[in-house]
């Protein structure tokens, strides 16, 4: 009767040890897939614009470049129009494609410049995204006078 116990405890420790390694273990893994990779999507145009502060060097490149503020010594540095130029390209990619040339007419409607110096910008302000070379490679822009 012993002996009997003793095969009959092994068998339910035996049985045991197997049920503990046939366990399945569970493992949850959970995926999301983005629509849009640039993860801008649900960020308005007008959010995207404060986020590039303002587009900053975008106006300080119009400013230099259209003769504004324009440095005339040259050297083999990059001259102020063209650092900004660089720096403005740089906050220009950071804008969605969808968003760039709304982007860029809320920027040029921030400014306060006379009617001869708006006039100058915008034929440059519509060839930003060229000079940047991203897309759309031009932006129609409108003149209003008030």
């Amino acid at each position: 009767m012993a002996r009997f116990s003793l095969v009959f405890a092994a068998a339910g420790f035996l049985l045991l040890v197997a049920m503990a390694e046939a366990t399945t273990k569970t493992i949850f893994t959970t995926t999301t897939f983005e629509e849009n990779p640039t993860d801008r999507t649900d960020m308005s145009c007008s959010q995207q614009l404060v986020e590039q502060a303002m587009l900053n060097h975008c106006v300080k490149y119009l400013e230099t470049g259209s003769g504004m503020s324009m440095d005339l010594e040259r050297s083999s540095e990059p001259t102020p129009a063209e650092k900004h130029l660089m720096l403005c390209c740089m906050q220009v990619r950071n804008i969605d494609e969808m968003c760039r040339c709304d982007v860029i007419k809320m920027m040029m409607n921030q400014q306060r410049w006379t009617q001869q110096q708006m006039g100058k910008m915008m034929g440059m302000a519509e060839n930003l995204p060229n000079k940047c070379k991203v897309e759309p490679e031009m932006c129609k822009m409108r003149a209003v006078w008030f």
